[in-house]
């Protein structure tokens, strides 16, 4: 579906996307969870790509454990090492439900942290930009681990 700033727009376009978040344990979340949420709906980018995802750094996540929690209740603030994983999707309510079914089934977490944000994200006009001197595949040093 075109939106207003397509008719601005020459090397590209933009579509609404729901974009997910969720917090990762640092030890244990990553390529399962990645796995998981890729087989059940794709991650795909365009058209000419699918997996697609973040994954930060190690920051810290901060909580506390209230009663009913698997860890019971606790006094104290417990902070430990956390990334993030972020994705976009189309807004297709079956789409959302699967990838957070998947977040939820394989993540480490009693209650995983998961954000869906209404957004945008922009997808290529693969014909009117081969030749751009800026792109990897033009320039005489490819980036690492791309085109070798």
């Amino acid at each position: 579906m075109s939106t207003p700033v397509d008719a601005i727009l020459n090397s590209c376009s933009i579509e609404r996307v729901w974009f997910v978040w969720t917090e990762l344990s640092n030890d244990d979340d990553d390529d399962r969870l990645r796995d998981a949420v890729s087989d059940a709906v794709g991650l795909n980018y365009g058209a000419h790509y699918d997996r697609v995802c973040f994954e930060s750094g190690a920051g810290t996540q901060f909580y506390r454990s209230r009663a009913g929690s698997i860890d019971g209740e606790k006094n104290e603030t417990v902070s430990l090492a956390a990334r993030v994983l972020t994705f976009s999707i189309p807004q297709d309510p079956s789409l959302l439900a699967f990838a957070i079914e998947a977040i939820r089934e394989h993540h480490s977490y009693e209650e995983p942290v998961i954000y869906v944000l209404d957004g945008y994200a922009t997808r290529a006009d693969y014909a009117n930009d081969r030749d751009n001197p800026n792109r990897f595949w033009n320039r005489e040093t490819p980036l690492e681990g791309v085109l070798k």
